[in-house]
């Protein structure tokens, strides 16, 4: 039986840890760590994000319970157990230092205030940690004349880690999509400010899809039939724990299917774990050398160890899975970051990001949000 994470209670967010907690439909909190969004705002419910979150120092931002409901007619549907930054590597070009900012230091969130978050933009403080923002995301669909634009919850969080900051971001769209983003920002590292690093993370997804039990991953691989005119997507059940590289060239994504969840059309209901990256980073570290991960569930496999877990593959067929996801920033010093004044470093660099996109596959009957 799966059990909670052994996270402490914190301001409202009541961990589960008894052996029949994860059967439960949904984690305990209540306001402001629990976070009810209906879409489109203002009008009638068509959908409705019903979230938990809370934050731990060297943990940053977490969402602790995420569910979707695609209709007022629909029951609500788990997505995540829960979903976080496992740790952010920052290795720096020379071959040192090497931070691991969240597992070495155990850095805590700042403030958030109205300044962060105001309200004329959507945006609310929440425990004076997160900022809540619901706002238009721009055109959902075009059709000549006809139009619909989109809205989303954005939760966000900052780590203040020391000089740098990174604001973890959890985006649930209207449509049930949702984004991870790291953003890293603040100030270079000042002694070195002007050496060239990266900033990799590590997210852990415990993907629940419609409940713990009975879910599956996918490895998407698209195939150019070269030098044919043709072209081949494929659909491969990850039967062993493994980890598996991004090929950019064969648009490789992962499919989380459950075993039982269809759409009104009979057809099987996934997420697509989608990266948004503008490089692949590969470093020493055995767990930089591989993009995703596939895992079976185990509560004490929390840091980006991922090497350790796999090194029996587990069945993750039909069981309990979270999948991981690295993502990196390559952050060359440039003269906006800051400047050097009477031999101090003075500036701010502007946030980088990384991240990924969780995208439904079926979920609908028909397109959401069409008249």
């Amino acid at each position: 039986m799966k059990r909670r994470h052994a996270f402490a209670l914190v301001a409202g967010c009541l961990s589960l840890t008894w052996p029949g907690a994860r059967a439960m439909s949904q984690q305990l909190c209540s306001s402001p760590y629990f976070v009810e969004q209906s879409f489109p705002v203002g009008a009638t419910p068509q959908t409705t994000w019903r979230i938990c979150w809370q934050t731990q120092a060297g943990w940053g931002l977490m969402i602790t319970s995420a569910h979707f409901r695609k209709s007022p007619t629909s029951p609500f549907m788990r997505v995540f157990w829960d979903a976080y930054v496992s740790d952010i590597f920052v290795p720096y070009h020379p071959g040192s230092p090497r931070y691991y900012d969240l597992s070495g230091f155990g850095f805590d969130v700042t403030t958030v205030s109205a300044a962060d978050c105001p309200a004329a933009t959507g945006g609310t403080p929440l425990a004076g940690r997160v900022c809540k923002e619901v706002r238009d995301r721009g055109v959902m669909w075009k059709d000549d004349a006809q139009v619909r634009r989109g809205q989303e919850l954005v939760l966000w969080a900052a780590i203040d880690a020391a000089n740098y900051n990174y604001i973890v971001e959890w985006t649930f769209r209207d449509d049930g999509v949702i984004i991870g983003r790291l953003g890293a920002t603040a100030v270079n590292l000042p002694w070195t400010p002007l050496v060239t690093h990266m900033h990799n993370a590590v997210w852990r997804l415990d993907i629940d899809l419609n409940g713990y039990w009975g879910d599956a991953v996918h490895q998407g691989i698209h195939t150019e039939n070269l030098p044919g005119n043709s072209a081949t997507d494929t659909d491969s059940l990850i039967a062993k724990e493994t980890g598996l590289e991004w090929n950019d060239l064969a648009f490789h994504s992962l499919h989380v299917y459950d075993a039982t969840l269809t759409n009104g059309r009979g057809h099987p209901t996934s997420y697509h774990l989608i990266p948004l990256r503008t490089g692949t980073a590969r470093h020493a570290e055995a767990f930089t050398q591989k993009d995703f991960w596939v895992t079976r569930y185990h509560y004490n496999e929390r840091r980006p160890t991922l090497p350790s877990y796999v090194a029996i593959p587990e069945n993750v067929n039909n069981t309990d899975i979270v999948v991981w996801y690295w993502g990196s920033i390559h952050h060359v010093p440039r003269d906006e970051d800051g400047e050097y004044v009477n031999n101090y470093w003075q500036g701010e660099a502007h946030v980088n990001w990384t991240g990924f996109m969780l995208k439904p596959n079926n979920l609908f009957d028909r397109t959401p949000f069409y008249p």
